[in-house]
């Protein structure tokens, strides 16, 4: 350690070359972990259950001909002819798809006009938690008694109503099981009882932040347009897929606007992610290779400056291996102290994405694990050049500058 001294005094002598590749070492590390850290976040949000049967699952967007209250035996007929289809095991006609990106958002109050929190709202028939193949873990289900039809805004009755684990552990923090048979209050204001909650379900926003926070209502919205939930009997979901869509053409007039997998709803669904991932894997190598080389180029011109006194070190009894010392623990003071600063700045910039994007601060292990790569980074970087001090010959220091 008794190169320390002289190092740092070079380092305070040199002046703006240090202090450029701090800055630099800084700039990565604030960047890189925050980086990863989103990245961690979104392949999370990437892999959550989306709650529903996805493997043999599809929906179809189509329309509901004829007059206004002929659409409810319109629906009927539709359900019934699709659901005697020997590849299908269930079909819900439903008012959105989880991550459609389409739907309708309602407020859940526990009391009148006092909002309390914000979900998703979507109406279905009894058979929506066997159909999508929801976890029913509290309470009941819905029953056929429970069902209205209406040509939409169901929101406006009173019924009993299903809701998700999340928007249970919103209403009864303690035991959100104590939620069930509660009353609560949607944008109308009309009471709504809980009759049961199902372990997950997401909304049809999958960036939005109350993803899972749903209200699941027993209203069949027999109206010129809707979606066809459709749930295959295992392995038969593209066969399936095909004689639905033939059974819903056999009606003249029919138009059939979407049909789409489950599977291929949430790759669209998080596509955006995915290209953000990327774009920020991009960015984390391109500093760090930059970084990498800005090191590397820094010693080996600290190097080439420093030929005679190296050669002079070498020639008063200095061995290779202490030359390469030195050059080393130089790299090392000019990284930590950048690694220190870019820690603070990484705490700064953390708070800052927390507080604006609701993103979850950067974990105390990524910090540690971040610092760690960065410094085996610089000293990698600066191996080779400092070889290249150590095999400087004592001879050099006689020559002529």
């Amino acid at each position: 350690m008794k190169d320390l001294a002289p190092i740092i005094k070079t380092l305070l002598k040199a002046k703006a070359s240090p202090f450029l590749l701090i800055l630099q070492i800084a700039i990565t590390f604030m960047v890189m972990v925050n980086a990863v850290n989103m990245l961690s976040e979104r392949s999370k949000n990437m892999a959550r259950p989306i709650g529903v049967d996805e493997t043999n699952s599809f929906y179809i967007q189509t329309n509901l001909q004829g007059e206004s209250n002929a659409l409810g035996a319109r629906l009927d007929e539709d359900l019934v002819r699709l659901r005697a289809l020997p590849s299908v095991q269930g079909v819900t006609p439903m008012s959105a798809i989880p991550l459609e990106a389409w739907g309708r958002a309602t407020l859940i109050n526990k009391e009148p006009a006092k909002v309390f929190e914000y979900g998703a709202y979507f109406a279905v028939d009894e058979s929506v938690v066997e159909v999508l193949g929801l976890n029913l873990i509290a309470g009941e289900n819905l029953s056929v008694e429970d069902v209205y039809t209406l040509p939409m805004d169901g929101i406006d009755l009173s019924t009993n109503i299903l809701i998700t684990k999340a928007v249970a552990q919103s209403l009864s923090p303690d035991d959100w099981q104590q939620a069930v048979g509660m009353t609560v209050y949607l944008s109308n204001d009309k009471p709504q009882q809980v009759k049961g909650v199902v372990e997950t379900m997401q909304g049809p926003w999958p960036l939005w932040y109350g993803v899972e926070f749903n209200v699941i209502s027993p209203l069949r919205e027999a109206y010129n347009e809707v979606r066809y939930f459709v749930r295959a009997k295992p392995g038969l979901r593209d066969e399936a897929m095909e004689q639905v869509l033939e059974a819903l053409l056999k009606t003249p007039g029919r138009m059939i606007e979407k049909a789409k997998t489950i599977e291929t709803l949430k790759f669209e669904a998080y596509q955006s992610d995915r290209a953000t991932s990327k774009l920020l894997i991009g960015v984390c190598l391109g500093l760090l290779i930059v970084t990498g080389l800005g090191i590397y180029g820094q010693a080996r011109f600290s190097v080439n400056r420093r030929k005679r006194q190296i050669g002079t070190r070498r020639a008063l009894g200095a061995s290779k291996g202490q030359v390469m010392r030195f050059f080393m623990l130089e790299n090392a003071v000019v990284s930590l102290t950048g690694l220190v600063i870019g820690f603070i700045a990484a705490l700064s910039l953390s708070e800052q994405f927390s507080q604006h994007f609701g993103l979850t601060p950067v974990p105390l292990p990524y910090l540690l694990s971040g610092m760690a790569a960065l410094f085996v980074l610089g000293q990698l970087s600066v191996s080779y050049p400092a070889l290249q001090a150590s095999r400087v010959e004592p001879a050099i220091a006689t020559r002529s500058a």
